[in-house]
């Protein structure tokens, strides 16, 4: 029980990250039908740039870094992202989707990604960096940790939950509640139509791509502190976030909750004595695949009949 305890706080502190970042490709694709190759990379400019505008590019410690610069730090980070995503949306795949090119808005999101990595590792030429934590968790419980029974739990994997729950909250009302929101539903519903009765649909899709940049960079500089961080974990990030949202099919609250169980399955394997974390990335995104597979074994039977 005690171990169960453990994997499932950790499982959901990742999975409420990947479910957030999942939320993001799917909200790009059903505006879209394109999924975004450099969302990742996004994400790591995202928290890169707060880092920067935190510390520079030297070696910081938690310590080093005061509350209010930190906050100034993220609020820098976050709008750089949110004019990079929407950027990309705007000069990167707008231009091939009105043109129907799949092949074209494909190669300039892998080519964006490409652009992002290069200029973060050229900036940021450490293997890796330890993300600044201006929090006081070392002062709860044991040094940051509480042990409860056999299990111990980090007090920020529940600062991550209670903030991508919040932010998954505050997403959702924005997309239900907002004329922004349902302005949105009705460019996924018909986009034609969207901009037969005068909705700026090229403005509107890019803002979304800001706001998918955003919620998920957050998430992001909200669990980095809880690692060595690189541009690598960004965009791995980014592939289990597509990955649960692909694994069902892009529906948009769906793939929160397939982003919680990719994290919850990561944490179950990572405790398994017969596998352990060297596995914990590798068999979940080796489930999706076999998924898709059987899929679309199923898909040609079905228009058969």
């Amino acid at each position: 029980m005690d171990v169960v305890l453990q994997v499932a706080v950790s499982g959901l502190a990742a999975g409420a990250v990947y479910g957030l970042v999942a939320v993001g490709h799917s909200l790009v694709y059903r505006l879209t039908g394109v999924v975004h190759f450099a969302f990742g990379e996004l994400i790591a400019l995202g928290v890169f740039a707060t880092l920067f505008f935190a510390a520079g590019t030297a070696p910081v410690t938690s310590t080093s870094v005061s509350g209010g610069r930190f906050l100034l730090a993220v609020l820098g980070g976050l709008a750089l992202v949110a004019a990079a995503s929407a950027g990309s949306y705007w000069f990167a795949v707008q231009p091939y989707q009105l043109r129907g090119s799949t092949v074209g808005w494909v190669g300039a999101s892998l080519a964006l990604a490409f652009a992002l990595r290069t200029l973060i590792v050229a900036i940021f030429d450490r293997p890796s960096y330890v993300f600044p934590d201006p929090l006081p968790f070392r002062g709860l419980g044991d040094d940051g940790f509480w042990h409860v029974g056999g299990a111990t739990i980090q007090a920020r994997s529940l600062f991550v939950i209670a903030v991508a729950l919040a932010l998954a909250g505050a997403s959702a009302w924005i997309l239900a509640r907002t004329r922004f929101g349902r302005a949105l539903e009705a460019v996924a519903s018909d986009v034609e139509g969207a901009r037969i009765v005068g909705l700026p649909v090229s403005r509107l899709v890019g803002l979304a791509f800001a706001l998918a940049g955003v919620v998920a960079g957050l998430a992001a500089v909200v669990a980095a502190p809880s690692g060595a961080f690189n541009v690598d974990t960004a965009a791995l990030l980014g592939l289990k976030g597509l990955a649960a949202a692909v694994a069902v099919r892009f529906a948009l609250w769906t793939s929160f909750v397939a982003g919680i169980a990719f994290g919850l399955l990561e944490a179950g394997i990572a405790n398994v004595s017969w596998a352990g974390p060297p596995y914990r990335e590798v068999v979940p995104l080796a489930l999706v695949l076999a998924l898709l597979a059987a899929r679309a074994l199923r898909e040609p039977e079905a228009r058969a009949e």
